[in-house]
């Protein structure tokens, strides 16, 4: 990869040796190119090892808008063979255009599907894997949320074009940034370092948040003991000043969960400043408590605080990555990753409350290695501990011990019974983890599927076993776990969708696997009720009804951030591919197309109800891109891309110039972001004396338990006087 600097020089190792490689000429800030790695790509070098012919080579698509793209050529292939792209050897455009396949010599306007470019970037991605991204010099594998916007290359040469111009689009852009920073800097509430609990809620308020949290990530990861906590929380709140009186480590804990309450609490998300300084507090605690070693109490804390940062901060995926491998070095340091019966005799609730916290760590440490793109850092053979049995909190207390309390059978619903479920896909999906972000693995479709076979196998066992529960799980509960699932299939398949499309025969399988997930996620997601203004809509809907949604779900992936921001992105990302590709091969295979717009052509009835079904989520993506908005998330890339994209799709299928149209539609959806968050910010400030740049801004813009118990304090204690 070339250095960012042109007057330096890397050696590169060849048959043992290192042989200079002379600097090369770079392209201008903004320009989007591919180039070949040095040493790698290029020129044979004296005495270079003739099996160094038979490596894959990596060639780079250096993009100001998005990231360094690394491709990655199989062996044997040479840059102008048969199979690989005739491009990789010619001068690099300077800078994108939009142009249509069969385009003529007549001129550059695009067709009335002009959707296609010249990008050079275009030929590689739909035909050999992408390895990695290099976003803001951090390096992830495919599983990050930045390669699904490489599925809808018009609008990342639509982005390109703006960023290297700096035209009225950017400085808007910038404005949104500026306006955004004010309101982040403005959620900053005043606070002394430790002193905790000044800024708890009322009574009323924290009621419903503690309730929230209990019904919704508590359900699915087990962290606290539900009556335990509740019989904290009463006596905490029994009169007006015995908050202040309360150990800090136990507010922080409740804070945490009120924290994540707050993200349920209503749909613009009115108590985040509170939450995000909740959040602070117990980072604080946790970095200046000053103990010696961690108890299994401050894993408590530390799983609490990231999921709250999963839903109150937009904290970047290779932070909450790192904070979940710390999480999991210290659940080993106290033995969790250690079965209960393989250690001194505890009483049956603290055996089984390491159980829960153990999977749940197992849970985060899965969920932010694809987040982040890399590797999650544990194997199976890091631990014994086995799967909590299907109990409810009630039944568990000190005073039992480990053979003396009684499971309930596997199909009666408790409060373990959706970790159980996921927990028995845990190997499933860490070994499929390890395999779409290990730097070793070749990239084989043959085993993809394999490993497709065998996930899909746990999916079905998974919603049989979900159903098979009575009383039956919460809508929340089973939308979750759909979630779960759902970022593998796109982990293991969304690789392929650029290359489907060029090769369906071969590769229509992750097609189908991804565009049909999308679908199911994006049909529980996104607010479809405006949709149903549509004719064909709502006749689709009276003969089969849409899922119903649930108000905690609609809420957390409108407020919430990590993946309940990024898998619904991607699922959106999957529609506009597919739209775009139905597009495609209408034109491809109907004489109608060139001659009359897409919009009236007599389509084929099957694909015809698709394009409006698709055509109906991407436009429903949109509001909820608006919505995250208004929720008091100030990103305007999410909204200006996806706004583009549709707007390309549109333009296309009306067959008028694509980019007059999503130049119109994105100043439009930055106007309007730009007017929400100004009254967010309380300015009208459009102008700035020092714009920050864009270098830093990628694209889109957290005692022995042995004698004092689990808890890792005495309950006497919990309490401290005045």
């Amino acid at each position: 990869m070339r250095s960012r600097n042109k007057a330096c020089s890397y050696p590169v190792v060849h048959g043992g040796s290192a042989v200079s490689t002379p600097p090369q000429s770079q392209p201008s800030d903004g320009e989007a190119t591919f180039g070949s790695s040095p040493g790698v790509a290029g020129s044979k070098a004296p005495g270079r090892d003739a099996r160094q012919d038979e490596l894959p080579r990596r060639e780079v698509w250096q993009s100001s808008a998005l990231a360094d793209v690394l491709v990655t050529i199989p062996s044997g292939i040479k840059p102008n063979s048969s199979g690989s792209p005739s491009t990789a050897s010619k001068t690099p455009t300077q800078g994108p255009v939009f142009v249509d396949q069969d385009e003529n010599a007549k001129g550059n306007q695009p067709s009335s599907h002009g959707l296609r470019t010249n990008s050079n970037a275009v030929s590689y991605m739909d035909t050999y894997p992408i390895s990695g991204i290099i976003l803001k010099k951090r390096y992830f594998f495919p599983t990050h949320w930045a390669f699904t916007t490489t599925l809808s290359p018009h609008a990342l040469d639509w982005l390109e074009r703006e960023v290297r111009n700096q035209g009225p689009i950017w400085q808007d852009l910038t404005t949104c940034k500026c306006l955004g920073r004010s309101i982040k800097s403005a959620r900053v509430l005043p606070w002394t370092q430790g002193e905790y609990g000044k800024h708890l809620p009322i009574r009323r308020v924290a009621d419903d948040l503690f309730e929230a949290y209990l019904r919704t990530f508590e359900s699915v990861y087990r962290i606290v003991h539900i009556p335990t906590s509740k019989r904290a929380y009463e006596i905490m709140w029994e009169n007006p000043g015995l908050a202040s009186m309360a150990s800090p480590a136990y507010v922080v804990q409740l804070q945490l969960c009120l924290a994540i309450g707050a993200c349920f609490h209503d749909e613009t998300f009115s108590l985040r400043p509170q939450a995000l300084q909740w959040i602070r507090e117990a980072e604080h605690w946790l970095e200046s408590s000053g103990k010696p070693r961690a108890t299994v109490f401050d894993i408590q804390t530390g799983c609490l605080l990231h999921l709250a940062r999963w839903t109150t901060q937009h904290m970047r995926e290779h932070q909450v990555w790192h904070s979940s491998g710390a999480l999991v070095r210290a659940a080993m340091s106290v033995g969790l990753h250690r079965d209960p019966a393989k250690l001194p005799n505890m009483p049956a609730l603290e055996a089984e409350m390491r159980r829960r916290l153990w999977a749940t760590i197992m849970e985060l440490v899965l969920d932010s290695s694809i987040d982040a793109g890399g590797p999650p850092m544990l194997s199976p053979d890091d631990f014994d501990c086995s799967l909590p049995l299907n109990l409810n909190d009630a039944e568990l207390d000190n005073t039992s011990g480990p053979g003396e309390v009684a499971y309930h059978d596997p199909a009666e619903f408790t409060d373990t019974s959706i970790q159980i479920a996921l927990g028995r896909t845990f190997a499933m999906r860490l070994s499929i983890a390890k395999y779409v972000n290990s730097i070793k693995a070749e990239d084989s479709h043959k085993e993809t599927l394999r490993l497709s076979s065998d996930l899909m196998a746990e999916y079905r066992s998974l919603v049989k076993t979900l159903h098979s529960l009575h009383p039956a799980p919460t809508k929340f509960q089973q939308q979750y776990c759909e979630l779960v699932m759902s970022r593998y299939i796109f982990a293991l398949h969304i690789t392929y969708m650029p290359r489907a499309l060029k090769d369906p025969a071969q590769f229509y399988f992750s097609r189908t696997l991804c565009v049909d997930t999308a679908l199911r996620l994006s049909s529980f997601s996104l607010p479809l009720s405006s949709s149903l203004e549509d004719p064909l809509l709502a006749a689709m809907h009276n003969v089969l009804p849409f899922a119903s949604h649930c108000d905690d779900w609609v809420r957390l992936v409108t407020n919430g951030s990590g993946p309940f921001r990024s898998v619904p992105f991607a699922a959106a990302m999957v529609v506009a591919a597919e739209l775009t590709a139905i597009i495609h091969q209408t034109h491809d295979t109907s004489p109608w197309m060139g001659v009359i717009p897409l919009n009236q052509t007599q389509t084929h009835m099957g694909s015809g109800i698709r394009i409006v079904e698709l055509l109906s989520l991407l436009r429903e993506a949109t509001k909820w891109m608006k919505a995250r908005i208004q929720a008091g998330q100030p990103n305007m890339k999410d909204l200006v891309f996806i706004t583009v994209v549709l707007a390309g799709i549109e333009a296309a299928m009306e067959g008028i110039p694509a980019e007059k149209a999503m130049d119109a539609k994105g100043r439009e959806a930055l106007a309007e972001g730009v007017r929400i968050l100004a009254e967010m910010a309380g300015t009208a400030t459009s102008t700035w004396n020092h714009p920050p740049g864009t270098c830093d801004e990628g694209f889109g813009i957290g005692s022995e338990y042995w004698s004092i118990g689990f808890s890792g304090m005495d309950w006497d204690t919990m309490f401290q006087p005045a």
